[in-house]
């Protein structure tokens, strides 16, 4: 009776850490961002991850990263107080985003900005913003000029950050604005969810409520035996 129970709850936890394992994914804003070279104020590189030219918004760290993508938000091509671009004359550039606390990322979608945008980029990553360590090179598509344009997402093996450079180059791309700037529409992050943050069926159990749960359904088959035998 006693192996039975043992496996009974063995089965059980490995049931409910299986079927509850996965993570919800919630598309999250970075909380501050630096650039290496501005315009203006007007075109600064806040106007990245403050949502201002999106046609659908999300509430960052908790729409889901896949879902709110999948309806193809769009970017308005107008420029003034929802783009970022270099000085004039600055084909490439440096851009820190920060986002705000560790976070376990696994994506980026990246508005890329159809007049000037970017050709290539090379993203790094950092616990401390000092110390980065090169994550992925992406090259984006070159958005047709004066059109609303979507989102790309790169994605790579879930890691552990909180600061993303982007090293980019290759401005501006072949169609659109012939003047030499750099241009980035929007950026966000996929980031993992934390346990505690998730609720209903995707919601993972901790390691020690599973082992508890183990142990009280071993510990009421000892009572019920031991009763018994009395």
């Amino acid at each position: 009776m006693f192996g039975k129970l043992v496996a009974a709850a063995s089965g059980i936890a490995l049931l409910l850490f299986h079927t509850t394992s996965g993570q919800a994914s919630v598309i999250t804003s970075p909380t501050g961002a630096t650039a290496s070279s501005t315009f203006s104020a007007d075109y600064g590189i806040v106007h990245t991850i403050d949502e201002s030219g999106l046609t659908v918004l999300f509430v960052s760290g908790s729409t889901n990263f896949d879902a709110y993508l999948a309806g193809n938000p769009l970017h308005t091509q107008v420029a003034l107080n929802n783009e970022w671009f270099t000085a004039l004359g600055t084909t490439q550039a440096t851009v820190t985003y920060d986002l705000g606390r560790l976070s376990t990322v696994d994506r980026l979608a990246l508005w890329n900005e159809e007049l000037s945008g970017f050709g290539t980029g090379r993203i790094s990553y950092s616990l401390d913003g000092e110390t980065f360590v090169s994550l992925i090179s992406i090259s984006p598509v070159d958005n047709p000029a004066d059109q609303p344009y979507g989102a790309q997402v790169f994605g790579w093996e879930a890691i552990s950050a909180r600061f993303f450079r982007f090293d980019i180059s290759g401005c501006p791309q072949p169609i659109g604005d012939p003047s030499p700037f750099c241009g980035i529409g929007e950026v966000a992050f996929s980031v993992l969810a934390q346990q505690a943050e998730v609720r209903g069926p995707e919601a993972v159990p901790e390691p020690g409520t599973v082992a508890l749960l183990a142990l009280s359904l071993v510990g009421a088959g000892w009572i019920g035996r031991a009763r018994r035998c009395r």
